[in-house]
């Protein structure tokens, strides 16, 4: 396992980013097969169980795979940067987090996200960061479980940096991103600050 080191943002190049990415997922290993965290993930997804048991198990198999990746990831306590981009979460999240902060929720219906509602929310700080920190970490939504930067500086995650011209190297996690979207298609769906409006 890779030692950690303290956040630091170090400016760092494309290529330089594209290539700790790719040296970090090569080192991960993940080859799909039974001690694939992913399994697990996709697992929870084919049982046929109520909504909030569902979402419960997939955050379950979320925090499986957290636990493997992070070593070889920016992602670390201090950083933020993911907490001013948008972040689709479905009605049973919003719930949950409603629930745990004792904020109000608003009903909402969302489309199918665009490129719009991302611009709509980039920049904004999700209603739930506070002093830089997430107040809810342990019910955090799938987005937000679900999202690494594979190189060793947040550099390319800020917000001062147009998405166009972001290069963060991703863990490719499609299938379990489309098979989460297709288990909670009849929920309703939004921001997690259409769900909880920043205040004015």
């Amino acid at each position: 396992m890779m030692k950690r080191i303290p956040l630091v943002e170090v400016p760092i190049t494309e290529a330089e980013a594209e290539e700790q990415g790719m040296k970090n997922l090569k080192a991960l290993a993940m080859d799909g097969g039974a001690d694939d965290p992913r399994y697990a993930f996709l697992s929870a997804l084919r049982l046929t169980i109520p909504a909030r048991a569902k979402m419960n198990r997939l955050k379950e198999a979320a925090d499986t795979l957290n636990k493997r990746v992070l070593p070889y990831s920016a992602c670390r306590s201090g950083c933020s940067h993911c907490c001013n981009i948008a972040a689709l979460i479905t009605q049973t999240e919003a719930e949950a987090l409603a629930k745990a902060s004792g904020r109000k929720m608003v009903r909402t219906k969302c489309d199918v996200p665009s490129v719009e509602m991302r611009m709509k929310w980039f920049k904004v700080p999700c209603p739930f960061l506070v002093k830089g920190q997430c107040s809810v970490y342990n019910d955090r939504p799938l987005a937000c479980r679900l999202l690494f930067n594979l190189s060793e500086s947040p550099h390319f995650c800020r917000t001062d940096i147009p998405p166009e011209e972001s290069h963060v190297i991703m863990l490719n996690l499609k299938e379990l991103e489309d098979g989460y979207m297709k288990a909670f298609l009849n929920e309703n769906w939004g921001d997690i600050r259409d769900f909880f409006p920043p205040a004015r």
